[in-house]
């Protein structure tokens, strides 16, 4: 197995598609966090130290400008880095005629598919990594703010869930490897799922939560019934992956973030109780971050095992004149 890894990380380092899809992660990522670099400088020197006292270094990785911050590039472009690693992972070895040599070999089954996720997990977690690191290197020298203990304690969390949340992605492209003979095939099938969940499932979200509770006046919405839509948007996202994601990374990586915050600020608005909804706008704890995104993390990594599990179960099952 530990053949096979290094084999798949040479593969995967050196070919083209994946240059070009880090790059286009990394681009983004770094002019997102060039505008909110100045940001941060900007407010710091209006006075808000107070207001960004353990958040600062957090919004490198989440203040939008006018670009996508590196939470929204990882949620909608994550997924395609996981789908590029795994896509052709099998199919590709049928095709050149080398996966039956291979297990010709005194090398199971398990082990050629073990290898070949492990690896493309390897992938990802030194790639993410290196993005963290070098983003907030860029923070530290462009915006001159020092990270504080809890903010590099939510970053590593925030590594682990991204890791998590694209390795779910590359365990289905490996089952699409799998399932189908053709490279095409598996790539197209892999791109339509993963257009159907970042792209189709928010609008679907929204589009229920107005069928469900619909309001009298759209002119002049209630809050109630904007409390009511948020909340069957929300329970849509939780069907998504990339919602879930979304979810988790907001809470860890904003401490003034409490996961279902709008669905709230909308009900506690709608009773006009400003003193208690100013009371719980500030910030958590780390502790508390981590066990309010829990649900989400949990969910994400269950669903990552399954993908892992159904490849690892077909492909060990597969007949093997059919390899």
């Amino acid at each position: 197995m530990r053949a096979i890894i290094r084999k798949e990380l040479a593969d995967h380092f050196s070919s083209t598609r994946f240059i070009i899809i880090m790059a286009l992660i990394f681009m983004m990522s770094f002019l997102g966090a060039n505008l909110a670099s100045q940001g941060i400088k900007e407010a710091l020197a209006a006075g808000g130290r107070e207001y960004m006292e353990g958040r600062a270094f957090l919004l490198l990785f989440t203040a939008s400008g006018a670009l996508f911050p590196l939470t929204v590039c990882l949620a909608l472009f994550g997924p395609l880095f996981g789908l590029v690693l795994g896509f052709d992972a099998i199919n590709r070895e049928r095709s050149n005629g080398t996966l039956s040599k291979i297990l010709s070999q005194p090398i199971y089954r398990d082990e050629v598919i073990l290898g070949k996720y492990f690896a493309g997990l390897i992938t990802v977690a030194l790639t993410l990594a290196a993005l963290l690191i070098l983003l907030g290197s860029f923070g530290l020298i462009g915006a001159g703010v020092v990270p504080t203990p809890e903010e590099l304690a939510r970053l590593l969390v925030f590594w682990f869930v991204s890791l998590v949340y694209i390795g779910f992605w590359l365990g289905l492209a490996i089952v699409f490897s799998i399932v189908f003979r053709s490279v095409a095939t598996s790539a197209l099938a892999a791109a339509a799922l993963w257009i159907l969940i970042a792209f189709f499932l928010p609008v679907l979200g929204q589009a229920l939560g107005r069928a469900i509770a619909p309001t009298a006046d759209p002119q002049r919405p209630t809050y109630e019934e904007l409390a009511q839509q948020e909340l069957v948007n929300q329970v849509v996202a939780k069907i998504s992956p990339t919602g879930l994601y979304n979810q988790a990374a907001g809470v860890l990586l904003d401490p003034t973030n409490r996961g279902s915050s709008e669905a709230f600020q909308v009900a506690v608005s709608s009773r006009v109780n400003r003193i208690l909804l100013n009371h719980f706008r500030g910030g958590l704890s780390f502790s508390q971050s981590v066990a309010l995104m829990a649900p989400e993390f949990l969910i994400l990594v269950g669903a990552a095992l399954a993908t892992f599990i159904l490849a690892y179960l077909t492909f060990s099952r597969q007949e093997v004149r059919s390899i």
